[in-house]
């Protein structure tokens, strides 16, 4: 039986290779660049105003003021979308819109309101300085700059970036597919009927929606019985389609416990089995070529705490993300104890308390197969085996 810091760092050491695909811009919210992306044109394309008013050269204006207004005449306009083609002569100014192109010879835009106005002429009446209120060619940001970098998770601002710059399709990390398979002749879709001696599945479906709440793919989804060679039959069908597969069952000791021998039989080497943990001692992890296989204990909230521990971090690799899942600091309410022999990852609630540090307070339910110790916890610590812990011990939690 190996620790859980050994199973991490063995599963860190044969990781599925990441594969980099290219898909449209619009299909890719939430996917990770695999790529740096540069700019193909400057932002702004064009030199613009950023006001309607009045485009003018700053030596025909800079004199204007109040008392000493500056009178001009209209020699045209340029509009977002239709610009003024001409070049601004010396004693002239045109309308413009925001947004629209500043026309050469213009180098100051003077804002309606500070002016007076009819379809022939213009009173500026006041006047900033040079070059105000005109955005650069260029002045956000020039060509071939950087604009995201690989790593970069796409969100719906940086998709109306790369949309504004004309770029179709980007450079992402494929997401992983994976396989799960749910083992025990007990085991019944959660839809049907049931008899007395059955159990509903709920761990297919449990970990078919985290691997996609994590932004994986659920490839293969499947009951099978206790059946040795029904088991290998699944898996080899598995490897053919995904780069993890996920069983859930038939990994202890029993005689109906088949998942390692099946794997061993289709070729799987394995990395390890048992881990001094609870909830999870009995998993199972095996490679074959690029695919990974995990074994997950039968027991729901043991099948999520592995996934959560093992599982989530490789798909988080595969899909190019940062580690994610939020920890905190807080402050155990009472004493403890774990009295086994195992590192306990003990489900607990976090509540406000008077300090800044919010209370731990470990649910008095922590059994393997009571589902409530996962949907009435906020996150779970890390009691090591035979640990004791004084009341207000500052704690780290790893929220859900």
């Amino acid at each position: 039986m190996i620790s859980i810091k050994q199973a991490q760092k063995i599963i860190s050491e044969n990781l599925p290779s990441r594969v980099v695909e290219s898909i449209k811009l619009t299909d890719s919210l939430g996917r990770v660049l695999a790529e740096d992306i540069t700019a193909p044109e400057p932002s702004p394309r064009f030199t613009n105003s950023a006001m309607d008013g009045f485009a003018a050269r700053w030596t025909d204006v800079q004199s204007a003021t109040k008392r000493s207004t500056v009178s001009l005449p209209i020699v045209g306009e340029s509009g977002a979308g239709t610009p003024f083609k001409k070049k601004l002569d010396k004693g002239q100014v045109i309308r413009i819109s925001t947004g629209a192109m500043i026309p050469d010879g213009a180098d100051t835009v003077i804002p309606q309101e500070d002016t007076k106005f009819d379809k022939k002429a213009v009173n500026i009446l006041n006047v900033g300085k040079k070059y105000q209120n005109i955005r650069f060619k260029g002045s956000e940001f020039s060509e071939e700059k950087t604009v995201l970098k690989k790593g970069t998770v796409i969100q719906s601002p940086k998709i109306g970036l790369l949309s504004a710059l004309g770029i179709i399709n980007v450079s992402v990390f494929r997401k992983p597919k994976v396989a799960i398979i749910v083992t025990g002749t007990e085991i019944k879709p959660f839809s049907s009927k049931i008899q007395p001696w059955q159990i509903r599945d709920s761990n297919s479906v449990m970990l078919k929606t985290a691997v996609i709440e994590a932004g994986g793919e659920s490839a293969l989804n499947n009951i099978v019985n206790d059946d040795l060679a029904k088991t290998r039959l699944i898996l080899n069908e598995a490897m053919q389609k995904v780069d993890i597969i996920i069983l859930s069952g038939g990994v202890s000791v029993g005689p109906h416990d088949l998942v390692k021998a099946a794997a061993e039989e289709s070729g799987f080497l394995t990395l390890f089995w048992r881990v001094n943990q609870k909830p999870g001692k009995p998993l199972f992890s095996a490679k074959r070529n690029s695919t990974l296989l995990f074994g997950l204990p039968g027991n729901p909230v043991s099948a999520y705490m592995c996934y959560l521990l093992y599982v989530k971090p490789i798909l988080n690799y595969m899909l190019g993300k940062k580690k994610d899942g939020q920890v905190i600091k807080g402050q155990l309410k009472e004493a403890l104890h774990n009295n086994i022999s195992r590192d306990h990852l003990m489900r607990v609630k976090i509540k406000k308390g008077s300090e800044n540090i919010p209370w731990i307070i470990p649910l008095k339910k922590q059994g393997s197969h009571m589902l409530t110790s996962l949907t009435d916890a906020d996150g779970f610590i890390l009691v090591k085996s035979n640990e004791s812990l004084k009341a207000r011990s500052i704690l780290e939690v790893n929220l859900f």
